[in-house]
């Protein structure tokens, strides 16, 4: 029986095949088997869905496409869509927030750990044979220190719940949440400057928006202690990347630990590189396979669900509906 719909599905996605499994009945599926950081017109000139990894779709990639129904993030961030020129088009774009929060939570205490107790550079002088210069990498503890949490989210919140078990104090700086939503977590809210006086480990966790892009500068990390460590999972634009290595190579911080960059995929001459009081991770905090299931099947469903006449969940740009009335 011929298939009524066709999905696109950008680059290769981790367990993406559990997600299409549902929509096998109804839908043709193209999936492009390399990632290719954008996405060209003539490869969705005729589908009626798009599954969205961290490629881009500009307005050009939008040109000429009539079919196209709805577009699902196989994740939170949409800022490598234009949304505008989807609402445009009469395309409906949603994310999958809060499935994968379990994960990226999990990598900020990681971060955490191997930062603060050197884990990289006591792996070195083990493989170098260099075991009696371990003296010279002492490494500091977790419990009872201050957290900054910027951005008590999904993810922030779960971070705020975990850091207890190190007995640690949490101040949060999110001009959206509640004191009530705080208070859940034992979280102090605080102002920017405050948070990072007084912590001694920032994790960021807020998305890039206007308001967020470029709020790490250099005056904000001369106000952080010299002991303080910086943990970024959300997106590299909240960060001035230059002002973080001056921070590191100067010494205004101990220590960072980095998923996400200015410029991804990362150059191979990124200064970062250079540094040795510095973890990176390739954007793949949430990169899991019980998270990647439960976006690929969020997402899936939510598919089928437009292909149904229904409108999915988390529509990102609300704006369309009043093109599709």
């Amino acid at each position: 029986m011929e298939k009524k719909y066709k999905v696109f599905v950008t680059e290769p996605l981790p367990e993406v095949e559990v997600g299409l499994e549902l929509l096998k009945d109804v839908a043709e599926m193209v999936c492009l088997k390399e990632f290719a950081g954008r996405v060209l017109a003539e490869n969705i000139r005729e589908v009626d869905a798009i599954v969205l990894g961290d490629s881009k779709i500009s307005k050009e990639s939008l040109e000429g496409v009539r079919r196209l129904k709805v577009i699902g993030r196989f994740g939170v961030g949409v800022d490598n869509v234009d949304l505008n020129a989807c609402t445009e088009g009469g395309i409906i774009v949603f994310n999958a927030p809060g499935l994968n929060a379990e994960s990226v939570a999990e990598h900020v205490i990681g971060m955490m750990v191997a930062t603060s107790k050197k884990f990289l550079l006591h792996d070195r002088l083990v493989r170098d044979g260099k075991w009696s210069e371990k003296i010279q990498y002492m490494g500091t503890e977790l419990w009872k220190k201050n957290i900054g949490i910027i951005g008590l989210g999904n993810i922030g919140y779960l971070v705020a719940k975990m850091v207890k078990a190190f007995d640690m104090k949490v101040l949060a700086w999110d001009p959206y949440i509640s004191e009530k939503r705080a208070k859940e977590v034992d979280a102090q809210l605080v102002d920017l400057k405050t948070l990072l006086k007084e912590s001694d480990f920032v994790s960021i966790s807020c998305p890039l928006t206007d308001e967020t892009r470029g709020m790490i500068n250099e005056d904000e990390f001369k106000l952080m202690k010299n002991s303080a460590i910086l943990i970024n999972t959300a997106r590299g634009g909240i960060i001035k990347e230059y002002a973080l290595y001056k921070a590191l190579k100067e010494r205004w911080i101990a220590g960072a630990g980095v998923d996400v960059f200015e410029t991804e995929p990362v150059v191979e001459k990124n200064p970062l590189f250079e540094l040795d009081n510095i973890l990176l991770t390739p954007h793949m905090a949430s990169w899991t396979t019980e998270a990647f299931r439960r976006v690929a099947i969020f997402v899936c469903e939510n598919i089928l669900r437009v292909f149904d006449g229904r409108l999915p969940a988390n529509i990102v740009n609300k704006e369309v509906l009043r093109k599709l009335r």
